[in-house]
């Protein structure tokens, strides 16, 4: 899996964590509340994963002015 769709997903995660624990607290409902729980651990762990992941076959990218397409 590709690192920055692991963090994206991650981002995502931590997104809809937050309003879920929210709802399920005042709500009542546990299981929303678990579900909210659950999105924020798994959206904190999968960035900690990513350091773990084999990186041999990524691209190194020059970085600078002179590089970007974008200016001439």
């Amino acid at each position: 899996m590709d690192k920055l769709i692991t963090e994206t997903v991650a981002l995502l995660l931590l997104f809809a964590a937050f309003p879920l624990v929210s709802l399920g607290a005042t709500g009542g409902s546990a299981f929303v509340w678990w579900l909210g729980l659950l999105c924020l651990i798994a959206g904190g762990l999968l960035p900690v994963v990513t350091r773990y992941m084999d990186h041999s076959q990524d691209k190194p990218t020059d970085v600078g002015m002179e590089f970007d397409e974008r200016t001439s």
